[in-house]
């Protein structure tokens, strides 16, 4: 298989975002993606809140998961406790305790809501008309403009979700996040396998899903931890083209036009 392009990140509207749950976690290989084409993912019970039978019921619910996100975008983890979310929402401490036995089941609601609603917009992202019609090089950046502007809009939530999945001590719980990527990574791969023929790496069923892992790593360490250990920083600008570049070069992409005939 081999794949192609254009040049230049392409800009993206605010709903041609895509995030992904763990994204330094991800377990790359084909067979991992390609199992989940077709197949919904089942919330453990674990992950949700005690069930809710009446409709007001749920909706106080609702209310208090909004309430527990809002304060992880403002204060992070610290600010989430019980007693700040029945604050923050307006109710008695109580009525949170009804929903929520602990701090750690409100977090793993939030996140499992958080990344189940980015889910359906991932998989809008990567089925449109305008990413299938585009070269490699063009999703490329697509793809990488995407991951980025997606860290950087939620910047602050994502930062506290994925440092709580990624130090929980239940492996149950960090496998089933790491799952929540399957179906939109089966997606972007069918869409590379498309463009086989600008891909020249020998593995490619290995190098899409550990490229594009890779690439989504790399910019959530700079954008959501700020980390510059390793290398200089880079302007925003620069920082997605050359991750652009790094997940083109994984797959030794070659534009159609170079190619040997």
């Amino acid at each position: 298989m081999r794949m192609g392009g254009q040049t230049g990140a392409q800009a993206l509207r605010c709903d041609h975002l895509l995030t992904f749950a763990q994204p330094y976690n991800i377990v790359c290989g084909a067979s991992m993606a390609k199992e989940s084409r077709g197949r919904v993912r089942k919330a453990n019970a674990a992950d949700s809140p005690l069930p809710a039978v009446q409709e007001r019921s749920r909706a106080t619910t609702e209310h208090l998961l909004t309430a527990a996100e809002d304060l992880l975008r403002t204060g992070g983890a610290e600010a989430a406790t019980l007693r700040g979310i029945a604050e923050h929402a307006g109710v008695s401490l109580a009525i949170v305790y009804r929903r929520f036995p602990d701090k750690d089941a409100v977090l793993r609601a939030v996140y499992t809501n958080f990344f189940d609603r980015l889910a359906s917009t991932n998989a809008r992202v990567v089925t449109s008309e305008r990413l299938r019609g585009q070269t490699l090089e063009q999703l490329a950046g697509t793809l990488v403009s995407g991951i980025a502007d997606g860290y950087r809009r939620n910047r602050a939530l994502l930062r506290a979700l994925v440092l709580y999945a990624r130090t929980h001590s239940d492996r149950d719980f960090r496998v089933r996040a790491a799952r929540m990527n399957r179906p939109v990574f089966a997606e972007i791969e069918q869409m590379i396998e498309q463009r086989s023929g600008e891909v020249s790496h020998p593995q490619p069923e290995v190098a899409v899903p550990f490229a594009l892992a890779a690439a989504a790593g790399i910019l959530a360490e700079r954008l959501l931890f700020d980390d510059l250990s390793n290398v200089p920083p880079l302007p925003y600008d620069q920082l997605i083209e050359e991750t652009k570049r790094l997940f083109l070069a994984y797959l030794q992409w070659e534009p159609r036009s170079t190619r040997r005939r």
